[in-house]
């Protein structure tokens, strides 16, 4: 009997394949199985570009806190800046502001309510003033800043006519022609620098005295104040009234060269011989050193101003422009012609005027344009600008490449960005802004670039970024240079590059994104 065998005692068989029919039909060839399939793995939520999108904003807008703080350092290195323009003119000369010459005439009231005597002034202003300067600029240097000052001659020439003038409630008696000053407003007494000498009808007078004189002069860089409402004013070329009325508005003598006023140079002068002249002729040579800009009060009742210097750039303000200019490279010429009607004080005056005065002026301004903070401040409100429009750049790079870039490969490039602006600023202290621009926009430029080289390892698109950037920050420099047509230059710009985004956003695969 044939006995069976367990399980355990039978030998293993061997493994058979099997065949589907159409293997079965073809001998000799090797059966594979095919590979199981790999099950879909679900991104990380930080490739996503959901969280890209929302990364680069918040990226954009925390970089915004840096840039500010450049900002705010290029503010602190501006008033720096002025500060040692300040210390300059100091030394050298305040900016000046030259008011005459002027014919001031002291007079005696009785108080009627007691026996003291009120002394007053009366100012007579030229009826023809000549006025032709010649400045000379240098730049001086206090540490890095510079400062535009100035060496100037002025000269003088016109005619008084006293004659006329004196109001008809004054009683001749009461002048004191005898005690009569000259004088001439001028804010920085420091800066004349060589004896000044007034021909008055033939006679030679020495200004040397300084003094203040309220009535005439404010004091305190073009700071005037007056001490009479305009309602009170007493306008000598048309007469007052009443005595009382002249009373109550002058200024007493006592006051008026030490209180609130400005500097003057005066000299004493007798024109009892003159006070009945049709016309008294006068000249004057005026050695003058200031800086940043110089005015002239348009004193006379025909005023003419002829200024020429060698700035290539002044700039012309006040409450006048010139008539004729002409400026090029070498200097510049201006002349102004200005008459009484166009001012809003007369020819003769006791009440207060400095301030009518102050405000009546022709200007040329001399200081040095320092531009480049305030262009380094307006290249910083377009710093989101450049950075969004590099992190776009750089996502649509990852995405084409489908190589991950992670978060902290973004910061590094938007603080590279950020520090362009730190060197702008730094370095625009020391050459001009645009060769400034230049070298820290090729600073930033290339070591974004080669940074980007090092990780997408592809030298087209590390190339693309870097010639996106040169665009930009080219186009920026214009809009910085541009003045008029910078807000519609920029809005075509904006446009434009909003319009290559939405462009090119629509060729990318958005659910390949790394």
């Amino acid at each position: 009997m044939e006995t069976l065998n367990t399980p355990g005692d039978m030998p293993p068989f061997p493994q058979q394949n099997v065949m589907q029919p159409s293997q079965a039909s073809a001998p000799g060839v090797p059966i594979v199985q095919p590979p199981a399939p790999k099950p879909k793995r679900s991104k990380p939520f930080t490739h996503t570009l959901g969280f890209k999108v929302g990364f680069i904003v918040l990226l954009s807008l925390l970089l915004l806190i840096p840039t500010l703080m450049i900002d705010s350092l290029s503010s602190d290195r501006q008033a720096t800046a002025a500060e040692a323009q300040r210390e300059i003119s100091e030394k050298w000369g305040l900016p000046q502001h030259v008011t005459g010459p002027v014919i001031a005439i002291p007079y005696v009231t009785k108080n009627k309510k007691d026996s003291n005597d009120q002394r007053h002034m009366v100012y007579i202003l030229p009826k023809k003033l000549d006025i032709n300067a010649d400045v000379k600029s240098k730049t001086l240097y206090r540490s890095i800043y510079e400062t535009v000052v100035y060496n100037t001659g002025i000269d003088f020439s016109g005619t008084f006519a006293i004659k006329g003038l004196l109001p008809s409630e004054i009683d001749s008696t009461m002048l004191q022609l005898d005690k009569a000053f000259i004088e001439v407003g001028i804010t920085d007494l420091r800066g004349i620098s060589k004896k000044l000498v007034l021909d008055l009808n033939g006679n030679t007078i020495d200004v040397n005295d300084g003094g203040k004189d309220g009535n005439l002069h404010g004091e305190d860089d073009y700071e005037y104040s007056s001490s009479v409402d305009d309602a009170d004013a007493v306008d000598l070329s048309i007469g007052a009234s009443e005595e009382m009325a002249v009373e109550e508005a002058a200024v007493p003598y006592d006051d008026m060269f030490d209180k609130n006023g400005g500097p003057v140079a005066k000299a004493s002068l007798d024109i009892s011989s003159m006070s009945s002249l049709d016309t008294i002729p006068f000249k004057m040579h005026l050695d003058l050193k200031g800086s940043d800009n110089l005015n002239f009060t348009p004193i006379g009742e025909t005023t003419h101003i002829n200024i020429k210097g060698d700035c290539p750039k002044p700039s012309f303000g006040g409450n006048f422009l010139p008539d004729e200019r002409k400026v090029t490279d070498n200097g510049f010429t201006a002349s102004w012609n200005i008459i009484s009607i166009n001012r809003t004080y007369p020819q003769a005056f006791i009440d207060d005027r400095s301030y009518d005065l102050g405000k009546s002026q022709v200007q040329v301004g001399l200081m040095v344009p320092v531009d480049s903070f305030q262009k380094v401040e307006r290249a910083i409100k377009y710093a989101f600008l450049v950075i969004v429009l590099t992190f776009i750049a750089v996502l649509f790079v990852e995405i084409k490449m489908q190589r991950y870039i992670n978060v902290f490969q973004y910061l590094l490039v938007g603080l590279a960005l950020v520090l362009f602006y730190s060197l702008l600023l730094s370095i625009s202290e020391h050459m001009a802004f645009g060769w400034a621009y230049l070298i820290a926009a090729a600073m930033t430029i290339v070591m974004i670039t080669l940074y980007l080289l090092g990780i997408l390892k592809s030298k087209k698109m590390a190339l693309a970024i870097g010639a996106m950037l040169t665009i930009v920050y080219a186009y920026i420099f214009v809009l910085l240079n541009l003045e008029s047509y910078a807000l519609l230059a920029g809005s075509l710009g904006l446009f434009v590059v909003l319009s290559a985004i939405m462009y090119y956003s629509l060729k990318l695969k958005t659910e390949d994104v790394v």
